[in-house]
């Protein structure tokens, strides 16, 4: 889109998958960063990028770049999404924004002292079934819901507990990396200005971060959820939300999801069931034969067309999952975290 160039910080494997996206979708992608400046050249070598930097200081210092994706580690997104808002980038940051709210805080306001466009990339939001839901649930025509059930899970492996989804030191854990996704399936649809009541209950290993849990949520409004997620087996990724007149059923991959399902409940009764599929976005472009790490990132795609979107019409965060509803999750998963005996050193700096 004119006037939208990317630049990309990291250069893992969500950073492939989401610039796999961009260069599919025709977006103006200028620049890669990472601390291994081989890495990065080999990065933007296979994606055809003008620009590979040793670090992210250069790319912060890049005059053609508009808007980053910051696809680093966990503990990295605050101080990495900081160095691009505070050089006068737009930015959008994998999820979760940050380790906990006060590190999404500070970037807010960041954001809202340089003007610039903050969003975490909670890419759910963005797929067009999920657009749906949402329109279904804002519209009324189910009436209010009143119950959501979310899990999500799949065995992660042990062989090394070094491994960033096992370590304290880098916020791991199954809550910020997958238990958010239930979470914001229950906020979706029983209230996203709201923070609900809960009990949370955990395996916590011995590395000291959640392996699975399960939360129950009462919103304000009365709605309730049942959200669990796991590292230790497979569950179905899938969700239910259960309406005053209806019940949507987001099938597998709810957390990037494809096809929904909706039940219709007339006055007297009767019903009517309507099958909603959005098929991904197809990859066509070489990228030195680079393929998808994770299911479904096609579907990035979806966001970054949100995200170009917004910077065309001039928005400083995007409507699908404002910096509000972002604040609130994390302020949740803080308070989850405190309940289930999960802390990291970030919570004391």
């Amino acid at each position: 889109m004119t006037g939208t160039v990317w630049g990309i910080c990291s250069a893992g494997s969500i950073s492939n998958d989401f610039c796999l996206a961009l260069v599919n979708n025709g977006s103006n992608v200028a620049a890669v960063a990472a601390s291994d400046s081989g890495r990065a050249k080999q990065f933007a070598t296979d994606f055809g990028l003008p620009r590979s930097y040793g670090s992210y200081e250069e790319l912060a210092n890049d005059g053609e770049v508009t808007v980053v994706y910051v696809g680093s580690v966990h503990t990295k997104h605050m101080q990495d999404a900081l160095l691009f808002l505070q050089a006068g980038k737009h930015v959008l940051v994998e999820k979760p924004m940050g380790v906990n709210e006060g590190q999404v805080q500070q970037l807010v306001a960041a954001a809202k002292e340089k003007g610039v466009f903050l969003m975490e990339g909670f890419w759910t939001r963005c797929f067009p079934v999920v657009r749906r839901v949402q329109d279904l649930l804002d519209g009324g025509s189910l009436g209010r819901a009143l119950h959501v059930c979310s899990d999500f899970g799949f065995k992660a492996p042990r062989a090394d507990l070094t491994h960033r989804l096992w370590s304290k030191d880098l916020a791991g854990g199954g809550l910020l990396d997958i238990g958010c996704y239930v979470l914001q399936w229950a906020s979706l649809a029983l209230g996203r200005d709201a923070l609900p009541e809960f009990r949370a209950v955990a395996a916590v290993g011995e590395t000291g971060v959640d392996h699975h849990a399960s939360i129950i949520l009462q919103y304000p409004a009365g709605g309730t959820a049942m959200c669990s997620y796991s590292f230790d087996c497979a569950f179905h990724d899938r969700t239910v939300i259960k309406c005053e007149r209806g019940i949507i059923w987001v099938d597998e991959m709810a957390h990037a999801p494809t096809k929904i399902r909706i039940m219709t409940v007339a006055a007297d009764g009767t019903t009517a069931t309507e099958d909603v599929e959005v098929a991904l976005p197809r990859h066509t472009r070489d990228c030195g034969g680079r393929t998808v790490n994770f299911g479904n990132s096609e579907g990035f795609q979806y966001e970054v067309q949100e995200v170009e979107r917004c910077l065309a019409e001039g928005l400083k965060e995007s409507p699908q999952f404002t910096l509000s509803e972002s604040a609130l999750q994390v302020r949740l998963m803080d308070a989850v975290r405190k309940e289930i005996g999960v802390a990291y050193p970030a919570d004391v700096a």
